[in-house]
């Protein structure tokens, strides 16, 4: 295992130099697949066993020797009563990832402070792991007119930072956000982006965007557009119900202590995944994770959430697997 983390991070050093996407031959000359684990909106803040479900994540993800891990938003507030929380994620030995959810900055918290905690380079950014790019997308700019709420929005200078980089790559690429780019009215100018991840070609007309992978909504569900995937990484920890749903699932002292857990639909077991890159065979997979409810679940409650024509609310992540770089 040491040897293949330093032929990775070799690889990634020099990833920046390539002028072409990755072809079958570099493929085959590489030591296996490039795997990275992936967990989403634990809520450490709202979910009464956050620390727990974050260990059983990185202890997965060193039994699995994945070769990084990432976080994609709504982790914890930065305050220091979460330093403990966050030691969990920094003690997976390989290179950790985040990327900046709504709820990163509940509290009157800024992203400045939520950056700085999370040890992040920037608030949004790329980087070159393995032969792939990898973009991290920040949605939480404030749009013209906006007043008050969650903003969901990505602004001009980003965009246009965006373009640039997806210009400068030749390497397949995978777009990280917390919101998701493909769910009606989540972002607000999701249209833009989408049309400008659509558009990245390689020098020789291939496609650059391998996939957007995304957390924010708590479901499970998956849709193709313009032949890339847009994939919903569920929550590691429940389903949110509100207000009118609340039913308490906890004991007395518990619940006194993590009051906004009568508001969810929590998950008995957390949910994670491994993204896995196949370079030999240009494909990529999700591997699934099932868990179920802890308590009566939204359906038994009289919650009813549809995306289509099949619920996507599930205490799970599904198995998903799609080819790359192909017109």
């Amino acid at each position: 295992m040491p040897d293949r983390r330093r032929f990775l991070q070799s690889l990634a050093a020099s990833a920046a130099a390539l002028s072409f996407p990755l072809p079958l031959p570099a493929a085959e000359s590489r030591s296996g697949k490039l795997r990275i684990g992936l967990i989403s909106d634990v809520h450490k803040d709202v979910i009464h066993d956050a620390d727990s479900r974050l260990q059983t994540f990185v202890d997965a993800m060193k039994r699995d020797q994945a070769d990084a891990v990432m976080q994609l938003g709504d982790f914890c507030i930065p305050k220091p009563e979460n330093r403990g929380f966050l030691s969990i994620f920094e003690s997976f030995p390989g290179p950790r990832y985040h990327v900046l959810g709504n709820h990163d900055m509940d509290g009157g918290h800024t992203r400045e402070q939520a950056v700085a905690f999370l040890g992040m380079q920037s608030r949004y950014h790329s980087f070159d792991l393995g032969g792939f790019h990898f973009i991290v997308l920040d949605a939480n700019d404030r749009p013209p007119g906006w007043k008050s709420g969650y903003p969901a929005f990505i602004a001009p200078d980003q965009v246009e930072w965006l373009r640039e980089d997806l210009r400068q790559t030749e390497l397949n690429t995978f777009v990280l956000s917390h919101q998701s780019l493909e769910r009606p009215a989540c972002i607000d100018n999701q249209d833009e982006i989408r049309k400008l991840l659509e558009n990245a070609r390689t020098r020789d007309g291939q496609p650059k965007v391998a996939a957007c992978l995304n957390g924010h909504w708590h479901i499970d569900h998956h849709r193709l557009i313009q032949r890339i995937p847009y994939i919903h990484v569920n929550s590691a920890s429940y389903f949110w119900l509100g207000e009118k749903f609340k039913h308490e699932r906890l004991p007395p002292d518990l619940a006194r202590r993590f009051p906004l857990v009568s508001s969810t639909a929590p998950y008995k077991d957390p949910l994670f995944t491994l993204l896995e890159i196949d370079p030999e065979k240009r494909r990529f997979s999700l591997r699934p994770s099932v868990s179920a409810w802890m308590g009566p679940s939204p359906r038994d409650l009289g919650h009813s959430t549809a995306a289509g024509e099949e619920s996507t609310v599930s205490p799970a992540i599904s198995a998903f697997e799609s080819g790359y770089g192909h017109v």
